[in-house]
């Protein structure tokens, strides 16, 4: 029996849609297995951001975060960020924050690092319109524990206040009490105020 070339080329085209449908379900099943094993977890980003912290009980209290990118990982509950300024305000202290990078570790240790910068400033109260100069602390990297509200760096320490300024390396400080303890190396020059003639 001879087959006819109508018969070859329908034969052929039959085959050859069959090899492509088996080629395609081959590559639909590989690709959602890989999917499936690949699958990133949720992720967001942000850009030039600015958020805002104000609490019901506490109007007067405002937390002010800005970078300039954030990532943010939520099965790790990981943030990394850059430039971030963390402004803090209170009734009595204005405080800002800076650095070059940060991150976040469970969504409430903050590690800082690279030309950190604390500034405090004292708000004058509403008796006195008197200015008062600010505190300055300098290092290279500082970690905040918001549970404990602790601060922590192992880097060498600069801070600036009015007619002073005190260096060591190492910081312990815990912000409720208030208490802070410069840890080895420590160093202070004061100079009084000169009086006018």
């Amino acid at each position: 029996m001879r087959l006819s070339t109508l018969r070859i080329t329908l034969l052929s085209l039959t085959l050859a849609l069959v090899v492509l449908w088996l080629i395609n379900q081959k590559e639909q099943t590989d690709s959602s297995s890989t999917s499936d094993k690949t699958s990133e977890p949720y992720h967001w980003s942000a850009t030039q951001s600015t958020t805002w912290e104000m609490s019901r009980d506490q109007p007067e209290k405002q937390n002010i975060i800005q970078t300039a990118t954030w990532h943010y990982n939520e099965t790790t509950q990981l943030s990394q960020f850059t430039l971030p300024m963390i402004t803090l305000i209170t009734p009595n202290t204005l405080t800002i924050i800076r650095s070059q990078k940060g991150q976040t570790l469970n969504d409430e240790s903050i590690q800082l690092s690279g030309d950190v910068q604390i500034t405090q400033t004292p708000t004058p109260d509403n008796h006195t319109a008197q200015k008062r100069n600010p505190s300055t602390l300098n290092t290279q990297s500082i970690t905040y524990n918001a549970s404990q509200a602790e601060l922590l760096s192992r880097d060498t320490i600069t801070l600036t206040q009015t007619n002073s300024v005190t260096t060591g390396v190492g910081l312990y400080a815990n912000l409720e009490s208030g208490q802070f303890q410069l840890m080895s190396n420590v160093q202070s020059a004061y100079q009084p105020n000169k009086s006018n003639e």
